[in-house]
């Protein structure tokens, strides 16, 4: 009996949603194309309706079918039971183990070994989750995550320590960013902006990076332009270029501390300081694999705590 309820339970549900394909797209052959089905199967599916509501919901007279007002009534309740069963297909499916292709974007500036531990860990926890990871600007990912092309990304987001927005998503970590200079340079701990500008800085090519306009803000305040010595995408490279001299690095603390064997030379700037955080956003709707990004932002959020507390 239970089976023979589900399946006509299943049937009706199929003719509802054919039903409201018909009201939004207008045509029967519209809707074979969309489902796929042929129009014929399209048709049979609507007068079932009709035979199981004992109503009439099309006007056939007229080219192509308008809706009865019976079947304008019944299009806004059948709208109604198919969120409420997607609703509950969500409610179930987050319960449920994580399994699927989980969709990841990482901003370039936070490809560190805290998220390599993140991530095995989270292969570890949930191994029918499988990884399809995107690198890229954090703007970039943003974007994406919003247009249903990833499921999350771990982004940054940097500026001026006193004007920075409220960050988007779950915050990870925060961290300051710190001016770095080769040790062979005659600089005193404290140099000026304008001191620092003419010798270059070595930054990323990330042009809408926060941390990059509020720089060039407080430069161009003194009447110069902002002068880059280089646009560097690797951390390490960046690295070497400021400890042979050939500009002013920007880093994150942490990452600059990391290279400490190179000797680089941390000076500050009166008057600027720059922050940055690090968060997880995720799309809206992830169904089972909710419980997979909770996990990641947890081990994330742990890794890097105790990777700052070391340094």
């Amino acid at each position: 009996m239970w089976i023979i309820f589900m399946h006509v339970a299943q049937v009706m549900l199929s003719e509802l949603r054919t039903f409201v394909l018909l009201a939004e797209l207008g045509s029967a052959q519209e809707v074979a194309r969309r489902l796929p089905l042929t129009q014929p199967a399209v048709t049979r599916q609507l007068q079932r309706l009709e035979a199981l509501l004992d109503a009439q919901l099309l006007d056939r007279r007229s080219k192509p079918a308008r809706l009865t007002p019976t079947g304008v009534a019944v299009l806004a309740e059948a709208r109604k039971v198919l969120a409420a069963v997607e609703e509950l297909k969500q409610v179930a499916s987050q319960s449920a183990e994580p399994k699927g292709v989980l969709r990841l974007g990482l901003a370039h500036a936070l490809c560190e070994p805290a998220l390599a531990d993140g991530l095995h860990e989270l292969g570890r926890r949930h191994p029918a989750v499988r990884l399809q990871l995107a690198s890229g600007w954090s703007s970039e990912l943003l974007a994406r995550v919003d247009r249903g092309e990833l499921d999350a990304a771990v982004i940054h987001l940097a500026g001026a320590a006193d004007a920075m927005p409220p960050p988007r998503g779950q915050v990870l970590a925060e961290d300051d960013l710190v001016f770095l200079v080769s040790p062979q340079l005659p600089l005193p701990a404290r140099p000026r902006l304008e001191a620092l500008n003419r010798i270059g800085w070595v930054l990323t090519p990330d042009t809408v990076c926060g941390s990059r306009g509020a720089l060039r803000a407080a430069v161009e305040r003194s009447g110069v332009a902002l002068h880059v010595a280089a646009e560097v995408q690797d951390a390490a490279l960046q690295a070497g270029l400021v400890q042979r001299g050939l500009g002013v690095g920007v880093m994150p603390r942490r990452r600059a501390e990391a290279w400490s064997r190179m000797k680089l030379r941390r000076v500050s700037v009166p008057g600027l300081r720059l922050r940055m955080t690090v968060s997880l956003v995720r799309a809206l709707h992830l169904g089972r694999l909710a419980r997979a990004v909770d996990t990641l932002e947890a081990v994330l959020k742990e890794r890097l705590r105790r990777q700052g507390r070391r340094q």
